[in-house]
């Protein structure tokens, strides 16, 4: 009796294909379903680092009495009017693209979470001592921003997010 039970237990060959089969369409499911949560959080992500860099960049002014400049290679400061007048910097290839934040400020300036590596995609800073305007260029994954939107960045680029002063919001 014994013999004839331990002969019959175990399973068919078919049985453990449609088991594994089932298995793997159920974690691919579950793994793209993970994609789009990871780039959610990496848009949760640059909204934190913004947001902590605005009050860096405001606790700068109050300290300084005007917003700090922009680092690295920017020429050309903005007018109150004019367009944004900057480079983007992208995975910190720029170390500091806003002078004076770090470390009594901030510990470090941020990097795209994503870290893509392209012109006109990352981090970008303008400031005219009066005004600022910081983004995230061209880097949001699903979270786009809308009209009204918080981190709307004054325009219709609906994957930038920005925070700027109150007379930068056309730069």
């Amino acid at each position: 009796m014994i013999k004839k039970l331990l002969k019959n237990s175990g399973f068919t060959l078919v049985e453990l294909m449609v088991a594994i089969s089932i298995i793997g369409i159920l974690s691919s499911i579950v793994y793209a379903n993970f994609g789009e949560a990871r780039k959610a959080a990496r848009d949760d992500i640059r909204k934190t680092s913004l947001k902590e860099m605005q009050l860096a960049i405001e606790f700068y002014k109050a300290q300084n009495d005007v917003y700090p400049a922009a680092g690295c290679s920017a020429t050309v400061a903005p007018s109150s009017a004019g367009p944004l007048a900057a480079q983007y910097w992208a995975n910190g290839e720029c170390g500091a693209y806003i002078v004076g934040l770090t470390p009594d400020f901030t510990p470090a300036l941020p990097v795209d979470p994503n870290n893509e590596a392209g012109a006109g995609i990352g981090y970008m800073y303008a400031s005219n001592g009066t005004n600022y305007k910081l983004m995230i260029k061209d880097s949001v994954e699903v979270k786009m921003t809308v009209a009204g939107d918080e981190y709307a960045n004054g325009t219709s680029d609906s994957n930038t997010y920005a925070v700027f002063s109150a007379g930068a919001i056309n730069w």
